[in-house]
């Protein structure tokens, strides 16, 4: 059976190429998104390369911090769109025999720098782009890709106008949602498994306490969401607490953002 394994990792504009090397070792990763990424590339590329699972290029149409590396062959691969600000990226995947396929990648702005309104401008937009992008390509073999900086549950995953991410595959596979006489497509997003200390890995991907009166301390802001038309190809989904030789966490089980990032790398794999 053919698949790609997946990595995404925000590394917080830290120079953690050795622990990227041996994450990709360890899992076997074909595709690595990274966010806040300022590693330079012949860096990263050759500690990728030194993994000794393939030689890693710099895919091209990657941002300034938000790249793509893979292993994988590039020919008749290409950059569809790039957000002016960066904030996502599309591209078209090819690797046969697997069909083609749609990724965005993306790293939405902070919650610090930004409120709710501006959140749901921005998955907005992003859902029109995703939309706009599938009807061009005419598929819909879509996967959306990175730091959401919202949790599953919050409005602009879920909103209809959004994201439009739902919680279930039996919910995914009406593929569309009717809402004041208008459809909108649905994407699933399989997060929601992942989510709190009753699961098999960590709470979330990043972990912050503040004052504020409503704060979840672990929020899942890493995420993958994926088109019905590709989600039964999910065959592997977790929250890597490890790099393959030392833990990502610091004792207190949170993340470590000394030697590592303040989040952690989300790992998966789709097959066919």
């Amino acid at each position: 059976m053919s698949g790609i394994n997946f990595l995404f990792w925000n590394v917080n504009r830290k120079p953690l190429e050795e622990r990227i090397r041996r994450i990709v070792r360890s899992n076997s990763v074909d595709l690595v998104i990274l966010a806040e990424c300022t590693i330079p590339s012949e860096n990263l590329t050759k500690a990728m390369s030194a993994a000794e699972t393939g030689a890693f290029y710099l895919v091209p149409g990657s941002a300034d911090e938000l790249r793509l590396y893979t292993r994988l062959p590039i020919e008749g691969w290409a950059p569809i769109y790039r957000e002016p600000l960066d904030a996502w990226l599309g591209f078209r995947i090819v690797a046969p025999p697997i069909p083609e396929l749609l990724l965005f990648a993306t790293h939405l702005p902070s919650k610090l720098h930004t409120d709710e309104q501006d959140r749901l401008l921005d998955a907005s937009l992003l859902g029109e782009d995703i939309r706009r992008f599938e009807e061009q390509e005419k598929h819909n073999r879509t996967l959306l890709v990175g730091d959401m900086n919202g949790n599953p549950f919050e409005a602009p995953i879920v909103w209809a106008g959004g994201i439009h991410g739902v919680m279930t595959r039996d919910v995914a596979r009406r593929e569309v949602r009717v809402v004041r006489g208008r459809e909108y497509p649905v994407l699933y997003n399989p997060m929601w498994g992942l989510l709190g200390d009753r699961t098999s890995g960590p709470p979330g991907t990043y972990y912050r306490s503040s004052s504020q009166t409503v704060n979840y301390f672990w929020n899942t802001f890493d995420q993958v969401l994926l088109r019905p038309a590709i989600m039964d190809r999910l065959s592997e989904l977790k929250i890597l607490e490890s790099d393959g030789e030392e833990s990502l966490l610091t004792p207190n089980g949170l993340p470590d953002a000394v030697n590592g990032s303040d989040h952690l790398p989300l790992f998966f794999r789709l097959e066919w």
